[in-house]
């Protein structure tokens, strides 16, 4: 199979290609290499993880339409995996509208394309932060109700919302991907497991914001990869025009004290930390209800939190990466 993943560079993007390149597909990527973080990160996961196995990655704005568009024309890939997007919940709304072009105006020009060029596969990144502060005890595609608190949460919302319309009575079939705290080697370092590890290795500073209370179900991105590409082969089986959303974490919470316990544990030194009021845009507690994941793949993410952050760990501890957890920290919006 032929495929196109957007964001090649970014955390869970190059994650997916590389997984992908292995299995024996032909992957190609685009990606703006932007400066939300440090771009040096990103030629580094290319260089590592997308390089190995002659992944071609395409830099260009998905904003642009006509680049876009030909791009896609050019490859005629078999599925399209959307991850490229702009992430977090924080950024100033001064700079709001990085979240419209990257999230919206760059998720139209993708799927209208992928439309038009009759591609059988359209994979899209989505959010828990599209349930905001649901009280629920589980979270489940089926709720309607839902309600995002931050602008991010809002975009990717308007993705689910629109990307049926474009595909209904069309050759494509469409899937949105709904992530849960994605972590892992690689990471994004705007994340709070990113800067716990580095602060436990280097002897930084970590900010804390609030108390520590606020849960979140965190999934390890090989398990994320596993169930995307799960996902992609499960949506074959669907007719032409069919859209959905998918939930993918592992139903298991854990607090942010409960994060930087696991992290404590794994370091010589002691945590430094700060504590600041906690942000509006965080939500309180996400957890995954996971029962339609399963019944589409059969399965669903396995790796513990404990586990995770120790490969995670071991990563951010080699010398070629541990010299720059700082600067790409310091890189962020």
């Amino acid at each position: 199979m032929r495929y196109l993943v957007t964001g090649a560079a970014g955390f869970i993007g190059s994650n997916l290609a590389a997984r992908l390149a292995a299995l024996g597909h032909e992957v190609v990527g685009i990606d703006s290499f932007n400066t939300y973080y440090s771009p040096e990160l990103k030629l580094l996961r290319k260089k590592n993880l997308l390089d190995p196995h002659g992944i071609n990655v395409h830099e260009f704005d998905l904003c642009d339409l006509n680049r876009t568009s030909q791009v896609v024309r050019d490859i005629k890939p078999d599925s399209i995996f959307h991850l490229a997007a702009q992430p977090g919940v924080r950024i100033p709304l001064g700079s709001s509208n990085l979240y419209v072009q990257n999230n919206l105006v760059a998720h139209a020009n993708i799927l209208q394309t992928a439309v038009e060029c009759e591609v059988p596969n359209f994979l899209y990144a989505s959010s828990s932060s599209v349930y905001g502060n649901s009280t629920a005890d589980t979270f489940s595609e089926n709720d309607n109700s839902i309600q995002p608190i931050s602008i991010y949460g809002a975009t990717k919302l308007a993705n689910e919302i629109l990307t049926p319309a474009f595909v209904k009575r069309s050759n494509t079939r469409a899937r949105g991907l709904r992530f849960f705290t994605v972590y892992g080697p690689w990471g994004r370092p705007d994340m709070a497991y990113f800067r716990l590890i580095e602060a436990a290795i280097n002897g930084t500073n970590f900010t804390k914001f609030g108390g520590g209370e606020i849960k979140r179900d965190f999934t390890f991105v090989d398990d994320i990869t596993s169930m995307i590409e799960s996902l992609n082969r499960q949506l074959n089986e669907t007719p032409k025009g069919h859209s959905d959303v998918v939930n993918i974490g592992g139903g298991k919470p854990y607090s942010l004290n409960d994060l930087i316990e696991i992290i404590t544990t794994k370091s010589d030194s002691k945590l430094n930390m700060k504590v600041q009021e906690s942000n509006p845009n965080d939500t309180k507690y996400t957890s995954a209800n996971v029962e339609k994941l399963i019944s589409l793949v059969g399965e669903k993410p396995e790796v513990d939190l404990n586990s995770g952050v120790s490969r995670t760990f071991a990563w951010a501890s080699q010398p070629e990466v541990k010299q720059h957890l700082l600067e790409w920290i310091k890189s962020t919006i």
